[in-house]
């Protein structure tokens, strides 16, 4: 789904009747704005890949009425809405955080090319993980299953102690 540029208080009220349960994301920018500019590209991808969610751009300058009633003091910032209910702010050109949020407040399916089903995390022990012991407990299966970043480790720290000792 393409960015819809906000001109208007009404405008934006006849979008968000149309979008009851609906996820829409409002980016407050300014053209003088450098943030706003080099989190641009990352808005525009993520209205890409969810079709499913309203992303909507207003320039502060030429909406004042709209950047008034979300009390907007900064740029960019970022408005969540679910239908005409706020859920979410972010201050300021953060990447990750729009991302994740993005994620957050929408279901899986409203990404375009989301795979179903749980999945499996690799090197992890998370709750969609699966099994890697055979829940014996012995010292093996530990080492086996210790995160290697934690093995190189206790491997510098014996080479350490080794070489110290000599």
């Amino acid at each position: 789904m393409s960015v819809t540029h906000l001109t208007s208080v009404s405008q934006l009220n006849g979008i968000l009747s149309g979008s009851n349960d609906k996820l829409s994301v409002i980016d407050f920018h300014a053209t003088w704005c450098g943030p706003c500019h080099a989190i641009a590209p990352t808005f525009d991808a993520l209205a890409k890949q969810y079709p499913g969610v309203n992303f909507l751009k207003c320039d502060v300058d030429a909406a004042r009425d709209v950047a008034a009633l979300y009390k907007v003091s900064a740029m960019p910032t970022f408005i969540f809405l679910k239908g005409p209910n706020q859920v979410h702010t972010i201050r300021g050109a953060d990447r990750m955080g729009l991302q994740n949020a993005v994620k957050q407040f929408t279901s899986s399916s409203e990404a375009t090319g989301a795979f179903s089903g749980k999945g499996y995390t690799l090197g992890g022990s998370s709750s969609g993980a699966a099994p890697a012991s055979n829940g014996t407990g012995s010292a093996s299966s530990f080492w086996l299953n210790m995160d290697p970043q934690v093995k190189i480790l206790l491997g510098l720290l014996g080479a350490y102690v080794f070489f110290w000792l000599m």
